[in-house]
C-alpha cells in the first residue's frame, strides 16, 4: 500500500498477510538471512506452504518439518538463450498455489531471488512483478521478491520497489505495548521507538548486545523515541564506550531537542565513542 504523499509501507515480515506482495532490497548476505529466518518461520506459525526460489547457491534457511518448504532453482525458468520465463514461472506458482490449498495450508509463502542467476533486464523484471502482483492480490499466496542492491543498475532499486505494495524488514528485537527495537542493516544499527523507562532496560540493553559485535559504526535512529530516562541513557553512553574501546562510533540519530539537550548539559556528548547527529526537528 501507498501512504499519503507517496511514501511507500514498510511491514515487518511476520506481520505480512495472504495477499501481500513485498519487496526486500538488501545489501548484506546477513539482513537478506535476517528476513528470511522470519519469513519462514513465520510461514510455519501460520500454517501455509513455503516455496523458496533461489539460484546457486541456495540461501541458508531454518530447518522445518518435511513437507512444509520446497526449494526451487530459478534456472529452470530460463529459456535457452538465458532470458527469464516470467509466464513460465507464475504457471509454476499458480500449481504450488492450488496444492497447498489441497494440502489444507492457510496459503503459498514465497520467497523469490530473481536476480539470483543474475540480473535480467529490468523491463523484464517489472513484467514479472506486474504477473505477481495480479496473482497474489487474489489472497491466496503473499511473496517476498528479494533483490540484492549489490547487483542493481542504477535506477533499478527505485523502479522495483515501485513494483511493490511496500518493502519488508525483519521483525523486531523488541515488540511490547511501549516499545519497538528493530535491527536496520543499511546503516548498520538499530531503530528504537516509543517509550524507554524502567520496565524497557532489560530490552534495551538486549538490542543493544545485539549489534555489540558488529566490526563498523553503528546508527541508532531514535526520531519515534517519545521518552527516554535517565538510566536508559546511561545505557546509551556504555555502548558508546565500549563502542570506542573496539575503535568504533555509535551515533544517536533523529534525537529529539530536549534529549540532545540533556545529554549536552550533562556533558555526555562528549563521551568517548559517541557522536550526535543533527537534532530532529518536529
Amino acid at each position: 500500500m501507498v501512504h499519503a504523499h507517496g511514501v511507500r509501507r514498510r511491514v515487518h515480515v511476520g506481520d505480512l498477510r495472504p495477499g501481500d506482495h513485498a519487496c526486500l532490497l538488501f545489501a548484506s548476505d546477513e539482513e537478506r538471512a535476517s528476513v528470511l529466518r522470519d519469513f519462514v518461520l513465520g510461514g510455519l506459525d501460520a500454517d501455509d506452504k513455503i516455496l523458496c526460489l533461489t539460484g546457486d547457491p541456495a540461501p541458508s534457511l531454518p530447518a522445518v518439518p518435511p513437507g512444509r518448504l520446497e526449494v526451487v532453482a530459478l534456472a529452470q525458468f530460463l529459456t535457452a538463450d538465458g532470458r527469464f520465463d516470467a509466464a513460465a514461472l507464475l504457471a509454476r506458482l499458480r500449481t504450488a498455489a492450488a496444492q497447498s490449498r489441497a494440502e489444507g495450508c492457510r496459503a503459498l509463502r514465497v520467497a523469490g531471488d530473481p536476480g539470483a542467476g543474475g540480473m535480467p533486464d529490468l523491463p523484464r523484471l517489472l513484467e514479472y512483478e506486474a504477473l505477481l502482483d495480479g496473482e497474489f492480490g487474489s489472497g491466496r499466496a503473499l511473496a517476498v521478491c528479494q533483490y540484492d542492491l549489490r547487483r542493481c543498475g542504477p535506477g533499478a532499486p527505485d523502479a522495483l520497489e515501485s513494483a511493490h505494495a511496500g518493502s519488508v524488514e525483519a521483525d523486531p528485537l523488541v515488540r511490547t505495548a511501549d516499545l519497538v527495537v528493530v535491527r536496520t542493516y543499511r546503516p548498520q544499527g538499530l531503530r528504537i521507538e516509543g517509550v524507554v523507562d524502567a520496565g524497557a532496560h532489560r530490552c534495551l540493553r538486549d538490542a543493544l548486545r545485539s549489534v555489540a559485535a558488529v566490526r563498523e559504526d553503528v546508527r541508532l535512529e531514535m526520531s519515534r523515541v517519545e521518552f527516554l530516562d535517565l538510566a536508559g541513557l546511561r545505557l546509551l553512553m556504555t555502548f558508546a564506550r565500549a563502542r570506542a574501546a573496539r575503535h568504533c562510533t555509535v551515533e544517536l540519530t533523529g534525537l529529539l531537542p530536549h534529549l540532545r539537550q540533556v545529554i549536552t548539559t550533562i556533558g555526555w556528548d562528549r563521551t568517548p565513542g559517541l557522536r550526535l547527529a543533527a537534532a530532529h526537528v518536529c
